[in-house]
């Protein structure tokens, strides 16, 4: 398997009716910055440097990461995820924040490494939450300023400092649209490279209040039926789908 990336996208060979990963004969000509550290199951991990190289050959194409979770299986699109995000760890730690020296795989050969300080440097993590809050029949859906016309999804925000989960959801819910919550329960978890969220999904109930959207971040909102949703999220793989299928699901069952 070779998994060559360019910032957040991936490069993958059209054909006819879908899309595939190079192959080594695809690769002889491009200029590439190899994973430091080995991957397993993957032949080749690396950084495209020039990406003007893809002129050469029209088969190739650099692919957004969102487009890419729609166009592969899940399990491929786990072992991709997790390789670009080993290549954003290593180009982001070149050096140790502590003493300023420059860092090398560590001899398990699975982190970066400091010498000097002989601490090994570890991926950033954010964790974030998802919600997806029912009242009656309906669920919360959302449109962020940066969302595309027909996009629409549950609210998400990250986990601040000295926060529990719980709390973080009940906050950025009360932040983006103004309404209180209860009965929130955890649903499951999906790690998104955008840009290193640890997604943690949860259900809850509307308690009280109206809707006030958050000028700064928020186009509109609403409750809404599962036979009224005005929009999905972006992409099919992503949690944020999984907890409007559960709503739908329940609903119709």
């Amino acid at each position: 398997m070779h998994l060559i990336f360019h910032e957040q996208s991936l490069l993958l060979v059209k054909t006819s009716s879908t899309w595939a990963l190079p192959n080594a004969t695809h690769l002889t000509e491009l200029d590439l910055q190899l994973s430091k550290i080995v991957l397993a199951d993957t032949a080749l991990v690396a950084q495209l440097m020039n990406p003007e190289q893809l002129a050469l050959n029209a088969a190739l194409e650099l692919v957004n990461l969102r487009q890419v979770v729609n166009l592969l299986e899940p399990k491929l699109v786990e072992q991709v995820i997790f390789a670009q995000q080993m290549l954003h760890y290593q180009r982001t730690n070149n050096y140790c924040t502590h003493c300023g020296s420059q860092t090398m795989v560590a001899p398990t050969g699975k982190w970066l490494y400091c010498a000097l300080c002989q601490r090994e440097i570890y991926p950033q993590i954010s964790p974030a939450m998802i919600v997806a809050v029912t009242r009656g029949d309906k669920i919360l859906l959302a449109q962020a300023k940066h969302f595309a016309a027909d996009v629409w999804s549950v609210l998400a925000g990250f986990c601040e400092v000295g926060e529990s989960i719980e709390q973080t959801v009940a906050r950025e819910v009360l932040e983006e649209v103004g309404i209180q919550i209860k009965n929130i329960r955890y649903f499951g978890s999906q790690y998104w490279p955008f840009p290193n969220s640890l997604m943690l999904a949860f259900t809850a109930e509307y308690a009280n209040g109206e809707i006030v959207l958050d000028a700064d971040e928020m186009r509109a909102a609403g409750f809404y039926a599962a036979d009224e949703l005005p929009g999905r999220p972006s992409s099919k793989y992503s949690i944020a789908n999984q907890l409007i299928d559960d709503f739908v699901q329940r609903q119709l069952s």
